[in-house]
C-alpha cells in the first residue's frame, strides 16, 4: 500500500515541473524567435515484483518490473523555425532557416545567442537586444546611429548615406542541444560557435514555435493528472488510518 504513496506524490511532482514548463511556453509565445520546450521525465530503477505461497515460499514466481517513483530529468528545446512576421520595422530581422543565431554582447562581456531580432538602438547609438545586450558583428558591436538602413544580401548593414555600419556575424552549432537556455529567446554555451552563411531578412521577424492549441491541452491534462492525483492521495491516507486504528480491534 506505501508503494502508492511514493507512485502518487512523484507522479504529482512530476506534473507540476510540467506545468511550469507549459506555463513559460504560454507566457513567451509572442516573444520572436521564442523556442518551446519539453520536459522528460523517468524512472528510477526497476524492481522485480515477485509471488510466494503462503507456506512453502521456496518457488518464488516473477510477475513483472516496477517502478514506485517517477521523477523529471531534464527540458529538451524544439529549434525548428517559426513563422515568419512582416512588421515594415527597420530594426527588425529574421533568419532565413532553422540555422544561426545572432550573437550578443552582454555588459559583463559575456556572449550569449538568440534567433530574437527584434532589435532597438541603445543610448549609444549601437544596435542592441533590450535589457540584453549589443548585436555582434564581425568587427565587433554594431554602431548605426540612425535607424534609416538598408540591409544587402551579404548580411552588411548600410546607411542610407552610403557608410557601413557593419556586417551581421551569424553563427551556428553543430550540436544545438548543448546550448541552455537563459531567459526567454536568450542562449548560452560553453561549445565553440561556427559561422553560418544563413541569409538575414529585414523588416521581418520570427514568431516563436509555440503552439496554443497544443500547449493548451498539455495544461489541462497535467491538470487532471495532478487533480486525480490529489484525490487518490486522500484515499491512501484515509486507508492508512483506518488500517492503524481499526484492523486487528477484538
Amino acid at each position: 500500500m506505501f508503494q502508492g504513496f511514493y507512485n502518487l506524490a512523484s507522479g504529482m511532482l512530476t506534473q507540476n515541473r510540467n506545468l511550469n514548463v507549459v506555463s513559460n511556453n504560454m507566457t513567451n509565445m509572442l516573444t520572436p524567435g521564442y523556442k518551446k520546450d519539453t520536459m522528460l521525465s523517468s524512472t528510477f530503477q526497476e524492481e522485480l515484483m515477485s509471488r510466494t505461497g503462503n507456506l512453502d515460499r521456496s518457488n518464488i514466481d516473477g510477475l513483472q518490473d516496477t517502478s514506485m517513483f517517477r521523477s523529471p530529468t531534464t527540458n529538451v528545446t524544439n529549434f525548428s523555425q517559426g513563422a515568419f512576421e512582416p512588421t515594415n520595422q527597420p530594426l527588425d530581422f529574421a533568419l532565413e532557416n532553422e540555422n544561426g543565431f545572432f550573437q550578443v554582447l552582454t555588459q559583463n562581456n559575456d556572449v550569449v545567442y538568440t534567433r530574437n531580432g527584434s532589435f532597438i538602438i541603445d543610448d549609444q547609438g549601437y544596435l542592441a537586444l533590450a535589457e540584453k545586450g549589443r548585436i555582434l558583428g564581425t568587427d565587433g558591436p554594431i554602431y548605426l546611429g540612425t535607424d534609416d538602413i538598408i540591409l544587402d544580401e551579404t548580411g552588411m548593414i548600410n546607411r542610407k548615406d552610403g557608410t557601413a555600419a557593419g556586417r551581421f556575424a551569424i553563427v551556428d552549432f553543430a550540436d544545438k542541444t548543448q546550448l541552455r537556455k537563459q531567459d526567454g529567446s536568450v542562449f548560452t554555451t560553453n561549445a565553440n560557435p561556427i559561422p553560418s552563411d544563413t541569409r538575414i531578412r529585414q523588416k521581418i521577424l520570427e514568431r516563436s514555435n509555440v503552439d496554443a492549441m497544443v500547449e493548451m491541452m498539455d495544461m489541462l491534462e497535467s491538470q487532471r493528472t495532478l487533480q486525480s492525483a490529489s484525490q487518490m492521495m486522500k484515499m491512501y491516507d484515509q486507508l492508512m488510518g483506518k488500517a492503524a486504528t481499526e484492523i486487528g480491534r477484538v
